[in-house]
């Protein structure tokens, strides 16, 4: 078998980091913009439970984000 297609680690100035952490990272930036936008807006009374959208957001941005930056 063949694991070439696979992403290894990236290297941030001689740190090695998976490849899933800076995607994270930014997942979790856009998702907090987002939030701020939407209170910023007033829409965010419409949300039940805020923790836990934040979390879904940060999860749908993460996947979004990793979409763009982890070759595969």
């Amino acid at each position: 078998m063949h694991y070439s297609h696979l992403p290894s680690e990236m290297s941030f100035w001689g740190i090695y980091v998976p490849p899933l952490l800076p995607a994270a990272f930014l997942g979790v930036v856009m998702a907090w913009i987002i939030t701020r936008i939407l209170n910023r807006l007033n829409l965010a009374r419409f949300i039940w439970y805020p923790s836990l959208f934040f979390l879904a957001l940060s999860v749908i941005c993460t996947g979004f984000v990793s979409w763009f930056l982890i070759p595969v």
